[in-house]
């Protein structure tokens, strides 16, 4: 019930206690009144007879006035009280039940926080945290669809399709209820095909990533939820520069790196807004043979950085469902390669950036499903991407 609903309740009660006094004071002084003795007026004489007549001849009404003052006295007599007793115990009454049913139409603190975390949850894994002691398992699916022309001699362009499935096991467990870690094992797909050429496909493990989560400050007022995150991933699959290009298909990276972010969200009802900034270092790769079509031979290449920005908004559609929209942009520095038997150059950078949106569907009060379609911006991107996401908790 709010405040000025007490107020109001408050005012009624304290109304109630003042008509409860006038009623008792009306009923004392009426046999007050009853009791008292006839006073003999002046100049009444020996047998009382001018003192029952002067009273009535001293004080005259007149008529008008006596009409206008009935409504007052029927007002303030003890029936008439207790009728306006009566009115205001109803409009009390009539108080308090709305205040009943406003209170159970609003939304708690805690349902409230529970909506965003299930919004953050849709949106990314990134932005949320686990309580102190729960084991979380999460099965993720990811296809990525890319297209485009290849040049295979003078006035020849075939097309080329790619298609990439990559299934992902991801496990965190929290240490605090502030601090996680983190451990992905994804499992890849791909197909590639140019024009009638044979199709190449590869299926193997993709690159063992190992992460932390941690928020130092809590969130509250106007200062927004903040999780700093930092991994390492470690080059389990195979390398794009250790394999045949001709023939073969990469699922990892070929390199070691680590990586560290920042997510940002912030509740403002109805919207819940996100946002992250990563930024990620990859290691030189060195050992390597590998022989191009032009007759180099390649021995180490030393990777750019990446930078990457993410910023979107979800939005509660019911107790069930929600809907989040965001848009993302990474920057790559060039690529430096180096040949034993060439000069080294260095590839320019480029710049990525795709839209999407997404949704989240609770199956169950403690089972959920996360949905995603990813829309390329440039030619770096996938045509499209589309993603499904279940979490377990234990």
């Amino acid at each position: 019930m709010n405040r000025s609903l007490a107020k109001t309740i408050w005012a009624a009660h304290c109304a109630l206690l003042l008509l409860a006094s006038a009623v008792n004071g009306a009923d004392a002084a009426g046999n007050s009144a009853d009791q008292s003795p006839l006073v003999p007026a002046a100049g009444a004489g020996k047998d009382g007879k001018a003192a029952a007549i002067a009273p009535k001849a001293a004080a005259p009404v007149a008529a008008e006035d006596e009409d206008a003052d009935e409504d007052e006295k029927s007002e303030e007599t003890p029936a008439g009280i207790a009728e306006q007793i009566k009115e205001l115990k109803q409009q009390v009454d009539k108080l308090r039940k709305e205040g009943e049913a406003r209170k159970r139409l609003e939304v708690s603190e805690e349902e409230k926080q529970k909506k965003a975390e299930d919004i953050l949850t849709a949106a990314g894994r990134e932005y949320t945290l686990l309580k102190k002691g729960t084991l979380s398992l999460e099965y993720s699916f990811n296809y990525s669809y890319f297209s485009g022309d290849v040049i295979k001699a003078a006035a020849i362009v075939e097309q080329r399709s790619n298609h990439n499935i990559t299934n992902q096991i991801y496990t965190e467990y929290a240490l605090r209820d502030n601090f996680s870690v983190n451990f992905t094992l994804p499992f890849a797909y791909k197909y590639n095909r140019v024009g009638t050429d044979t199709a190449q496909e590869a299926t193997d493990f993709g690159d063992l990533s190992f992460g932390v989560q941690s928020q130092p400050v809590k969130a509250g007022g106007d200062v927004p939820a903040a999780i700093l995150s930092a991994g390492v991933t470690c080059p389990f699959g195979s390398s794009p520069y250790r394999i045949n290009p001709d023939t073969a298909l990469a699922t990892g990276s070929g390199f070691y790196s680590v990586n560290a972010g920042v997510s940002l969200s912030k509740t403002m009802d109805p919207l819940v807004a996100f946002g992250n900034l990563s930024y990620n270092y990859s290691f030189a790769a060195d050992g390597l043979n590998q022989n191009w079509k032009d007759g180099r031979n390649l021995t180490r290449v030393e990777p750019g950085s990446n930078v990457g920005l993410a910023m979107g908004f979800g939005y509660a559609l019911s107790y069930k469902a929600s809907l989040n929209m965001s848009a993302q942009f990474a920057y790559a520095f060039g690529n430096q390669y180096h040949f034993s038997n060439a000069a080294s150059y260095g590839s320019g950078s480029s710049t990525s950036a795709s839209f999407n949106i997404g949704t989240g569907w609770k199956i169950t009060p403690a089972r959920s499903i996360a949905l995603k379609l990813g829309i390329g911006l440039t030619s770096n991107d996938p045509d499209f991407s589309f993603s499904i996401r279940v979490p377990f908790e234990m």
